[in-house]
């Protein structure tokens, strides 16, 4: 796949994002996942993981200095947990389904037939490398008014809440209160090497399945499962 062959794509995207690419193959590049890569090298010049550790700071250091300039009066541990509850791997996959640029990620058959397109740790991480394409082909000042634009409606929330979703206790206060049922969290998968782990939890209701979230420790994964109970509950917001 190419600029020329992709340009109504690219435009799309672009319309999205609210950045116009100079070059459109850093945009290409964030697109594109290890798995397609491998398996057209022949055409594909590389994949987005460099791109998702750079977006990652990025997007930690922009969210930080907002959060630092709209809550004068906050502390650090506030803060931390105000940026925190942006940035997590389930507030970004969420965003990235949002924008419905998922459909544009390029992946492998074996991850396509997987499912991958839906989950939440590729989507995450799809987001962090647009945000490093945009960053590198337009600076700083660019990046940060994407960045902007996407998060402040989040960030607005957090004017009038603490700034931080304990998912786990909204969970168990509303199924106590309602069916008077204590959530039960199994972890049902683990993969990945030992510095990069990934961890699935599922959450159940009287041994039927509420939820299931994926993380980098338990605790995370556990957090993320509970959003997603409360998102099928209709309960959840992020912030």
């Amino acid at each position: 796949m190419t600029c020329e062959e992709s340009n109504i794509e690219f435009s799309e995207i672009e319309a999205t994002l609210g950045y116009t690419f100079t070059d459109r193959m850093l945009l290409v590049n964030a697109l594109t996942r290890r798995s397609f890569w491998h398996e057209n090298r022949e055409t594909c010049t590389a994949n987005n993981e460099r791109m998702e550790f750079l977006g990652d700071a990025v997007l930690g250091l922009v969210i930080a200095d907002i959060l630092y300039q709209e809550f004068p009066d906050d502390e650090e541990g506030q803060l931390q947990k105000k940026r925190a509850s942006l940035v997590n791997r389930a507030a970004l996959a969420r965003l990235m389904k949002q924008l419905n640029l998922a459909r544009f990620i390029r992946m492998g058959k074996g991850d396509e037939i997987s499912g991958c397109r839906t989950r939440a740790s590729i989507l995450a991480d799809t987001l962090e490398a647009l945000v490093a394409a945009v960053y590198v082909d337009g600076g700083l000042d660019e990046a940060s008014r994407m960045i902007q634009r996407h998060f402040y409606p989040l960030i607005e929330r957090c004017s009038t809440r603490e700034g931080t979703d304990d998912f786990r206790s909204a969970l168990q206060q509303k199924t106590q209160a309602e069916i008077g049922v204590t959530p039960e969290y199994r972890l049902v998968d683990q993969w990945g090497d030992d510095h990069e782990k990934q961890f699935t939890v599922a959450v159940f209701l009287n041994d039927q399945m509420a939820g299931r979230g994926t993380g980098r420790n338990k605790r995370e994964a556990a957090q993320n499962a509970a959003q997603d109970a409360l998102e099928r509950m209709g309960e959840a917001e992020w912030c």
